[in-house]
């Protein structure tokens, strides 16, 4: 069967390789995706600058795969970059397990069969299985910088016991030498790659050394020292230590002056520890040289950024700045050991006392009322930091995944699926964890010394990580990706495992062919399993909802307009649209995360963006340091904003007034600045002053009982565009921006497809904003509906909840046909939006359905009203009993528990008292959670009551009146049993 070792390796390698590329190509994302991928899709295609602390690597990388791309084409060859690196790791870690059994088993050439068909067929088994692993799989098909970071780390790792089978031989520190390199690179790709260090220190000393503690101990402050003396050393401290000296000495030594120094001395070094023959000092220093010349990827941050290209997030084209950038000093400090924590007796975070290993430390209230259910730090840390963000994240890769919602849990396969519509809902049944787990053990059996650097990979690229990001509750995203190297670990253990059950196999009984029959099963139970549960959620090969997204966002404004934007997966798309396929670059995007920095600011102020102006804000330098320097209390006040109508009539009607109203010079031949952008209304009945109420954020009250209000940055760099823009510029809001940051604007609002246009005219309609239906239809027929009907097209809980927004937009527009009397038109855009956006079996919050379906009740579309509503009942009901079960039960409880604190209150003990509060709380907590939703679910039941009575199906509305009280009982409201009550109800709603 087996010709020789390195044939036949070569050939299992090749195998791995190309069945993970395969996976990956067939679900390869075909354009950019939500959160961070547009941004670097869009970064490295025109080599501009990303956020901190950057990525200048990849992006070198992906300049030269995109280049000579038709524009169509620039997505899907940067997402291949993640494809072919994860393949390539995959093939690493097929040729690690070889090493490894290596390691202790000799040369496979002098293996007997049973040997062999373990050794390989473990390492094919854990390759694959790591191939098809939920957060691996995920990071592969998209543009992301986890894929290649996890390359350079299977390749290190594979160097590290490359060295280790040749470190008696001569030249073997060429090895290390190239560690270092990959190491270097890595830097200019993600920082994860690093922790890697610790793992080649153990392989290094074990051949070595023979293990003492005394030993031990020293290697383990070296490898600390090493990973210091990298990071923060290197990466930031020398470029702040060259700004410094250039500070120090008036500009005599410059920064890059010190830099070339800083290269000339570790040049000296290497030449003299080389002449004088000191052998390690030599290899450290090559070593440092080979790190410092992978780190230089880092000059395309600053070169770059010189170029003022479109993105250029952070500015670091000073050395300060990028000193700034590379600390990531834009998102704050996160305390690690030391700092301000939460205390129990205030219930707030204490300034005046630094704890150590603070983990609560938000002062957000709504992480301060999560931090209550805590008795402690290492409760919140072991619970929340490390149950809930790390072995849920490694059960749902080795066990199973109960659904995609944010926050679920993991399931076996044993149980009842709580989510059984959910694509995401995948089981593995405990084979891949079971299989890892006896690996670790057979591997610490067999060669404890190897099995102790997997170990310290698995730890510091888990649980280290856990402790250095010191995650608050309510993240906006699942973070599993950043412990994917734990992950990676973990699966060589699966396929030691398989070499062990092939071993234990041999023991019993020698036959070959029971060692055949033991690798199938495994390859069957595990990576063949895993990957047919996990193709279906993993599978991108259809997904265009993030540049659809983008485009139809962009098409529902104006020409040459300026777009306020809410955050990553509102900007980003929008960047890849504008900045790759080169759609609507003349709407400035402004993205009001962002619009809190000084240096984001004077880039729209000062720099255009293709065909883009400069944006009216009237802020100089030194305004904006005192702007941006905190936020800053605000007296609630009505703003008043004039309207200068002769202005505007020549703006809109001549060239060059347009152009010299909104400061571009007259001679810019740009076809977008041609004619000014009315409000496609007269002018005439625009109002003559703008003027509204602005409260302000509320941040608490005074010591009198009086309520304190604040305004963002952003906020205030809103109201200085809108005053200095003179009605110019068209000015949207993306319509998922929030009302805060609206600034209560919401009675100037016209609603435009996907964005809320600024418009001089009160028009009194509140949130929902003025709709023109001529205007908002134009908007609409130029959308963009890629495969988003598509039944087998799998789309995240995130997209599922972006898409909902259409769903509001669609039941506006009917209803403003339908006070038009036009209730034909209202049926026609209910039903064409249901076509584009079409309810998915696997969504999960059933109240947009059932407000599509009283919108069709109210139109006399009664059918396609009855089609909703009773689709959505049988869950409502279930969900609805569901949570009265559980109510019911968390009450008894609380009850219970609170009979023993008030005993315990009674007897002055106050040690039970702090041991059982964090309970109540905790229960107090669930039980107001499950309250909101049963009167969410009576309220939907209402809507379903709705739709019968409007149909005349009045024995089905009062028969589900009937049951649903009886369930409910006298606790809660019950529902009505007439018409006439059923639409006074609704009505309440605001739904009439």
């Amino acid at each position: 069967m087996f010709s020789d070792h390195k044939t036949t390796n070569k050939y299992l390698a090749l195998f791995a390789f190309i069945v993970s590329l395969v996976i990956y190509t067939l679900t390869l994302a075909p354009t950019a995706s939500f959160w961070d991928s547009g941004e670097f899709i869009a970064v490295a295609h025109g080599l501009q600058v990303n956020h901190p602390p950057g990525a200048p690597f990849y992006s070198l990388v992906g300049r030269l795969f995109s280049m000579f791309m038709p524009a169509g084409y620039v997505a899907v060859s940067i997402n291949f970059i993640s494809a072919l690196s994860s393949a390539l790791t995959v093939m690493f870690l097929y040729l690690i397990v070889i090493r490894l059994v290596r390691e202790w088993k000799g040369h496979p050439d002098s293996m007997d069969i049973m040997d062999k068909i373990g050794m390989y067929g473990g390492a094919l088994v854990g390759a694959l299985t790591f191939a098809v692993t939920d957060t691996f799989w995920f990071s592969a098909v998209e543009a992301e910088v986890y894929a290649m970071s996890m390359f350079f780390t299977s390749i290190v790792v594979w160097l590290a016991l490359k060295w280790a089978e040749n470190y008696d031989q001569d030249y073997n520190e060429r090895w290390l030498v190239l560690i270092a390199y990959m190491f270097g690179i890595a830097i200019g790709v993600h920082l994860l790659n690093l922790l890697a260090l610790f793992f080649v220190a153990l392989i290094v000393y074990f051949k070595l050394y023979d293990f003492e503690w005394k030993s031990f101990l020293i290697m383990g402050a070296i490898s600390v020292i090493s990973f210091f003396a990298i990071y923060p050393f290197t990466i930031q401290n020398i470029p702040s230590i060259a700004n410094g000296i250039d500070d120090a000495t008036y500009g005599l030594i410059g920064s890059l002056t010190f830099i070339f120094l800083v290269m000339i001395a570790v040049a000296y070094a290497i030449y003299y520890t080389q002449k004088n023959k000191m052998r390690l000092a030599n290899i450290i220093a090559i070593s440092y040289a080979m790190i410092l010349i992978g780190f230089s990827s880092y000059s395309v941050i600053m070169i770059r950024s010189i170029a003022d290209p479109p993105i250029d997030e952070n500015d670091p084209e000073t050395v300060e700045d990028f000193i700034s950038y590379l600390k990531r000093e834009q998102y704050g400090a996160t305390p690690i050991l030391k700092g301000n924590n939460f205390n129990e007796d205030t219930q707030q975070i204490d300034r005046n006392n630094e704890e150590f290993f603070p983990r609560r430390y938000s002062p957000a209230p709504n992480h301060l009322d999560y931090y209550a259910r805590y008795n402690s730090d290492w409760s919140y840390f072991w619970d929340y930091q490390v149950n809930h963000m790390y072995l849920r994240y490694f059960n749902w890769n080795f066990i199973g995944r109960e659904a995609d919602i944010q926050d679920a849990g993991w399931r076996s396969g044993f149980e009842e699926p709580a989510y059984p519509d959910n694509k995401a809902n995948n089981a593995y049944f405990f084979i891949p964890f079971i299989l890892g787990l006896f690996g670790m053990i057979y591997h610490f059996n067999s060669d404890w010394q190897r099995a102790l650097a997997i170990m310290a990979l698995f730890i510091v690229t888990g649980l280290a990580i856990i402790v250095f990001l010191n995650q608050t509750p309510y993240q906006p995203r699942e973070r599993d990706y950043a412990y994917v190297g734990s992950f990676f670990a973990f699966s060589i253990w699966i396929g030691l495992g398989v070499t062990g059950l092939v071993e234990l196999i041999k023991g019993y009984a020698n036959n070959k062919l029971l060692g055949y029959a033991a690798v199938v099963f495994c390859l069957l139970a595990s990576p063949v399993w895993m990957g047919s549960e996990n193709w279906d959620d993993h599978d991108r090969s259809n997904r265009y909802v993030a540049p659809d997204y983008a485009r139809n966002l962009l098409e529902s404004t104006a020409p040459n307009s300026i777009l306020f934007t809410n955050g990553d997966n509102d900007t980003f798309p929008l960047w890849y649209l504008q900045e790759v396929e080169g759609v609507r670059t003349d709407v400035r995007i402004v993205c009001l995360s962002l619009l809190n920095t000084d240096w984001y600011i004077k880039q729209l102020r000062d720099q255009w963006s293709h065909e883009s102006a400069p944006l009216p804000i009237s802020l100089s330098d030194e305004e904006l340091e005192r702007v941006t320097a905190g936020i800053s209390q605000w007296q609630p006040q009505t703003i008043e904003i004039p309207v200068d109508k002769e202005m505007l009539r020549n703006a809109f009607s001549d060239d060059r007034s347009y152009k010299e109203s909104i400061g571009v010079k007259p001679d810019t031949s740009l076809p977008i600045l041609q004619n000014g952008i009315d409000f496609e209304i007269p002018v005439d009945s625009l109002d003559d002053v703008v003027n509204w109420r602005l409260n302000g954020r509320l941040y608490g009250e005074d010591q009198q009982g009086n309520r304190i209000y604040y305004l963002q940055v952003q906020d205030r760099l809103i109201l200085d565009i809108l005053q200095t823009n003179n009605w110019l510029r068209p000015v949207y809001f993306a319509n998922t921006v929030s009302d805060q940051s609206q600034l209560n604007l919401h009675n100037y609002f016209r609603t435009e497809g996907k964005a809320y246009r600024v418009v001089p005219k009160n028009f009194g309609k509140g949130r929902d904003g003025h709709i023109n239906t001529k205007i908002f239809t134009d908007r609409l027929e130029n959308f963009q509906f890629r495969e988003w009907n598509n039944p087998d097209l799998y789309l995240d809980e995130n997209i599922r909840r972006m898409l909902s927004n259409y769903r509001f937009n669609f039941m506006a527009l009917a209803m403003e046909y339908k006070d038009q009397g036009m209730a034909d038109s209202a049926a026609y855009w209910l039903k064409w939006g249901e076509d584009k956006v079409p309810f998915r079996a696997d969504e999960t919050n059933q109240t947009l359905k059932l407000l599509y379906a009283v919108r069709y009740a109210q139109i006399d579309a009664h059918e396609d009203a009855i089609r909703l509503a009773s689709s959505a009942q049988e869950e409502q009901i279930e969900d609805l009993n569901s949570n009265l079960d559980n109510f019911a039960q968390i009450e008894a409880e609380f009850n219970r528990l609170n009979i023993e604190f008030e005993s315990a209150r009674n007897q002055g003990d106050i040690r039970t008292q702090r041991e059982i509060r964090p309970q109540l709380n905790q229960l107090q907590s669930n039980a107001q959670e499950y309250i909101s939703q049963i009167r969410s679910l009576r309220q939907s039941l209402a809507l379903i009551q709705y739709v019968y009575f409007q149909g005349d199906e009045t024995e089905k509305a009062i028969d589900l009146a009937e049951s649903v009280n009886e369930q409910m009982g006298q606790t809660f409201p019950q529902l009505p049993l007439t018409k006439e009550e059923n639409e006074q109800e609704i009505s309440q709603y605001g739904l009439n």
